[in-house]
């Protein structure tokens, strides 16, 4: 298996729902998302995908959330959907599979960092 890595970031607010049902107070990231993407071989130049192609498709996908409080994103409105970072992977994951249709690279995993120092990964696989 080859695996590539791209990388992009986005600043949003969000208030989690706790389990009792209240909200924490809404506060904001500056969110890095770190996504890699997988393939059995390399196609016929060599590579898993154009890093130029696949680039563009990652930055429209955070820009939908930038600037944005997560709370009103459409992405986020469900009850299932709290906007903690695991579901800002796991919703990421599912937009760029979609994204990327019938393309030879897989979504390998989604890791997004809401602080340089907290993280949460959501495999391809499972999302």
């Amino acid at each position: 298996m080859y695996e590539i890595a791209l990388e992009g970031s986005f600043s949003a607010a969000h208030a989690l729902r706790l389990y009792d049902g209240s909200l924490e107070p809404r506060h904001g990231h500056d969110f890095k998302v770190r996504v890699v993407l997988g393939a059995p071989t390399l196609d016929g130049i060599g590579v898993v995908a154009d890093f130029e192609e696949i680039k563009p498709v990652l930055m429209r996908l955070l820009a939908r959330y930038d600037g944005k409080d997560l709370n009103q994103h459409a992405d986020f409105g469900q009850p299932d959907w709290n906007p903690s970072t695991e579901n800002i992977a796991r919703r990421v994951c599912l937009s760029l599979e979609k994204e990327l249709g019938r393309s030879r690279a897989r979504v390998r995993r989604v890791t997004v960092w809401e602080t340089p120092d907290a993280s949460a990964t959501v495999d391809g696989s499972g999302a």
